[in-house]
């Protein structure tokens, strides 16, 4: 880069240089702030505990059960009331390793005229960047180019959240640097682009796959971050009420059949599929995944990836996977009729068939079938049920209390046959990053296709007409499942209605 030719310039590099790696917003303006702060950080980390909020003058402190006698004698120590909230230890070392990357951040300066592509600087800033959204379970990483600044944004329990703003001529860098990373062309900046990586957070791995558009004002660079670690959810553990657990149960355990997992991108549908297939997976019989791309690796289960070329494709490995004496078949995704054809075929042969379809809801998702001109007789006798979801965010369990409903509340929970006269909400701390809310939940749709519905598939009826009669069936809505969760108390009942939108129960 070309040094500067002038003192205002110069003195503008240096605020920069200072400020360019605080690259993290700070807690909410609430009691949370400086919360994790509150206790000396070498002895928190001793006794595996850490400062989630303030109550007046009481400092609650999450700590494992077994610390707490130690954790109440430093505290009397230091003349700091406190309130215990269980945690894990693991909770805590995930938690003091981002205010870890918090303290370097703000120790770290760098000399902004001497970054270069590929040089120490850009890529320090990249990965501390990608530390700190790992950190805080982010799931998506934005570098969005505007005309004066670079916006890296992070999503976290599906919600976006601005990070930092970068000048504008490190844009070129840090694409370049992220290219090199994912294996991408740096040269081409027009068209878009996709690549991959690995990089190290701790003690955990992270895949990140990497796409690149061209926008007016530069490139903008998405990164999806994949824990490599993330553990496995059984189906109890998914969001589904006792009735559809049941039904949902009896649909996969079935000898053969299709099975339709519907929703949009970054929905969970991976994870449902996952589960249901580790529930119903034994050693006697052969389970076979094609995926693209293969996020859980599976011990015991034969997964195959899709790779780009015309020969290996989702429809073209799922004919070659018939050849290999499958008993349970698994499809990442059903992108097209050819690879829908050759599903309902297969689950009318004998096999046991899961797949995931986008849609908007259950009626939706069976209805794209149909669309692609398959045979309605021929779905009608292969499908077993369909299954519709959204993830919504969870009331954080270190910081949640309950509290009186309101007027409007109480009217909400009586149209959808609840009485409940108290629900739940986070109130921020340290874990939630003062939003209230952690990790998110399935909110589900099952449609489970009885005989009668079956002969309805056949003539094949306006989607209104067959959406009346599953609803007749016992099919529940979408949005009252978002509503049992909030009075459950595992979300807000704000949150639960967000599943309103665009859905057309």
């Amino acid at each position: 880069m070309m040094a500067r030719s002038s003192a205002a310039e110069a003195l503008r590099d240096a605020v920069e240089a200072q400020e360019l790696l605080t690259v993290v917003e700070s807690f909410e303006e609430s009691n949370v702030e400086a919360a994790h702060s509150a206790l000396p950080f070498e002895k928190a980390r001793e006794l595996e505990c850490l400062g989630l909020r303030w109550k007046g003058n009481v400092l609650v402190v999450g700590a494992p059960e077994e610390r707490w006698f130690e954790v109440e004698d430093f505290a009397d120590s230091i003349g700091q009331q406190i309130e215990l909230v269980a945690t894990t230890p693991a909770e805590i070392k995930e938690a003091l390793s981002l205010t870890a990357t918090l303290q370097k951040v703000e120790k770290t300066s760098i000399d902004v005229s001497r970054i270069e592509v590929g040089e120490a600087p850009i890529s320090n800033l990249i990965q501390q960047i990608i530390e700190r959204s790992v950190l805080e379970r982010a799931s998506d990483l934005h570098f969005e180019t505007y005309a004066e600044h670079v916006v890296v944004r992070a999503r976290v329990d599906g919600r976006l959240r601005d990070l930092v703003k970068l000048p504008a001529r490190l844009a070129p860098a840090i694409s370049s640097r992220i290219k090199v990373l994912a294996q991408m062309n740096i040269v081409e900046r027009r068209r878009p682009q996709d690549g991959q990586f690995s990089t190290t957070v701790g003690d955990r791995q992270v895949d990140v796959r990497a796409s690149s558009v061209a926008t007016v004002h530069g490139e903008k660079i998405v990164l999806r971050l994949h824990d490599a670690r993330k553990p496995n959810v059984d189906l109890g553990s998914l969001g589904m009420g006792e009735d559809q657990l049941v039904t949902f149960s009896k649909m996969i355990n079935a000898s053969n059949g299709l099975i339709l997992v519907a929703g949009p991108t970054g929905s969970g549908k991976t994870t449902t599929l996952h589960s249901a297939l580790q529930a119903v997976a034994t050693s006697e019989k052969n389970v076979i995944t094609i995926e693209d791309p293969v996020e859980y690796v599976v011990p015991g289960i034969n997964q195959i990836p899709v790779l780009d070329g015309a020969n290996s494709g989702f429809a073209v490995q799922l004919r070659a996977v018939l050849r290999q004496d499958p008993d349970i078949i698994l499809v990442g995704e059903t992108r097209d009729a050819e690879t829908a054809r050759i599903s309902v075929q297969a689950a009318l042969t004998g096999h046991l068939v899961f797949t995931s379809i986008h849609a908007t809801d259950s009626v939706g998702a069976l209805y794209r079938l149909l669309q692609m001109d398959i045979e309605s007789h021929l779905i009608a006798s292969a499908i077993r049920g369909v299954v519709s979801q959204r993830l919504i965010r969870m009331n954080c369990r270190f910081c949640s209390e309950g509290y009186k409903a309101t007027a409007q509340e109480l009217v909400t929970l009586e149209h959808y046959g609840f009485k409940a006269k108290t629900l739940i909400r986070g109130v921020g701390c340290t874990m939630c990053g003062g939003s209230g809310y952690r990790d998110r939940i399935a909110a589900y749709q099952i449609l489970n296709i009885t005989e009668e519905l079956a002969e309805l598939i056949v003539k094949h009826p306006e989607p209104n007409e067959f959406r009346r009669k599953a609803l007749e069936s016992n099919m529940t809505t979408m949005d009252h499942e978002g509503v049992r969760l909030a009075v459950e108390g595992i979300t807000t009942l704000d949150e639960a209605l967000t599943l309103m939108v665009n859905n057309n129960d």
